[in-house]
């Protein structure tokens, strides 16, 4: 992928080869062989050569970043911190978690941690391969820098770019004619990390913001450029890197960027069920994919779709699938907008059962859940006993009292219908 998750040499204008030219001179001299990464652990380069290698090195050139069961040691071992916080090399004997040792060497432009060498070393470096890691993060940091300043300037155009696009009319048409997006169909996916997600570590920000028009799909960030963001290596950003990896295979010339906390990415659609399976399942984010539209001019409807999918699965959390097309969860969006407005204008949607569930939070009781359990089971009230681990005459009872509070007629299948939809709405009716 051109532009995406992988840096590509031939970008710096500085040489064509520096990036891999400075790679392989730091092996030389640090004696092993060398990663280069940025502050989030996205791979920018490597040395060539596998020798003295393992699979954590492996796997990052693979996947051109380091995948998450290392990035978890990074925070077990503090390593995270140690690059925040250090200026110059350390030593990382990682031999117990089954990684081969690494000289760590930070890499900084003024104050702020732009990126990292990783050199595999058998023991701690010498003071010759100090000076040697010090020499290349002094040598690579204004080529980071500059492509910093760089994707920056094309950041904003392009979050510019696509902020036009989700708006849809006349605005997106004119944005679309120029940018490499591709031809028909079109829809968008918005992402939102889950409530659940915990935040990844990572070192200082830099200001960086999302890539520029030179491919498909760009490596987004979550960061202040849109307002919203977390930092880097966030859920959010490492979301949407899965997701730009996954629509890429399936297919290119849409574009992606983060704004306002949410992930929004425009796809050229053939297959929609083909775009579902694309999108598959993010870890620790919920993905909602917006209706298929004919052209730019309406991606706003279909934002709009995104928007609500991805809204009713934050609320519903593990209770369902994390990926969802408007066209299968209408219903659930159309109830949770019924909740808003009822919430809006300074109503309970739970109605009578709002006063059973304070009852239970005063008392320590289960009757709402009793009720909505009994009613699940068809109203058999053997399953439901079964199904809470009580007896019967203790469901029984329960209902009954459920009923004197409320003055909810259970035997109604009106009244049973009724308390079924509210149970509904009290599933979505968390913010």
């Amino acid at each position: 992928m051109s532009g995406g998750a992988m840096y590509d040499d031939s970008s710096y204008e500085d040489a064509s080869n520096g990036l891999l030219s400075l790679a392989t001179r730091a092996a030389g001299l640090a004696g092993g062989p060398v990663t280069i990464e940025d502050d989030a652990s996205e791979l920018i380069t490597y040395s060539p050569g596998q020798e003295n290698s393992d699979d954590a090195r492996i796997a990052t050139i693979l996947s051109r970043r380091v995948p998450d069961r290392y990035r978890v040691l990074l925070r077990t071992e503090h390593l995270d911190e140690r690059l925040a916080g250090s200026s110059g090399p350390f030593y990382a004997d990682l031999r117990g978690a089954g990684i081969l040792p690494r000289a760590i060497m930070p890499i900084r432009a003024g104050d702020t941690a732009i990126g990292s060498i990783w050199a595999i070393v058998p023991s701690s470096p010498s003071p010759e391969q100090r000076a040697a890691l010090e020499e290349s993060a002094a040598l690579l940091a204004p080529l980071l820098a500059r492509q910093a300043e760089r994707r920056l300037a094309a950041d904003a155009r392009r979050t510019a770019a696509v902020r036009a696009l989700l708006r849809g009319g006349d605005e997106a048409v004119e944005t679309a004619r120029e940018l490499p997006l591709g031809p028909g169909p079109l829809a968008v996916v918005a992402v939102r990390p889950l409530p659940s997600a915990p935040a990844r570590a990572s070192g200082p920000y830099d200001g960086r913001c999302d890539g520029a028009y030179d491919g498909p799909y760009v490596r987004p960030y979550d960061g202040p450029c849109a307002g919203q963001g977390g930092p880097p290596g966030g859920p959010l950003r490492r979301a949407l890197a899965d997701l730009d990896r996954r629509l890429v295979a399936f297919q290119p010339g849409g574009l992606s960027a983060e704004i306002d906390g949410v992930g929004y990415a425009v796809v050229p659609v053939g297959d929609e069920q083909r775009l579902l399976r694309a999108v598959g399942e993010l870890p620790g984010a919920a993905a909602g994919v917006g209706r298929t539209v004919p052209g730019p001019g309406r991606l706003g409807r279909s934002r709009a779709d995104a928007e609500l999918v991805v809204r009713l699965l934050s609320r519903l959390g593990a209770t369902r699938e994390r990926t969802a097309h408007i066209r299968d969860v209408q219903l659930d969006a159309l109830l949770m907008r019924t909740v808003d407005l009822a919430v809006e204008a300074g109503h309970d949607p739970l109605g009578a059962l709002a006063e059973l569930e304070e009852y239970d939070r005063r008392r320590g009781t289960a009757l709402l859940d009793s009720v909505d359990r009994y009613l699940a089971a068809g109203e058999d009230a053997r399953l439901a006993a079964r199904q809470l681990h009580v007896h019967p005459n203790t469901l029984r009872y329960r209902l009954r009292r459920a009923q004197e509070i409320t003055g909810l007629d259970l035997s109604d299948p009106a009244a049973a219908f009724d308390i079924r939809l509210r149970l509904r709405l009290r599933a979505l009716r968390l913010p």
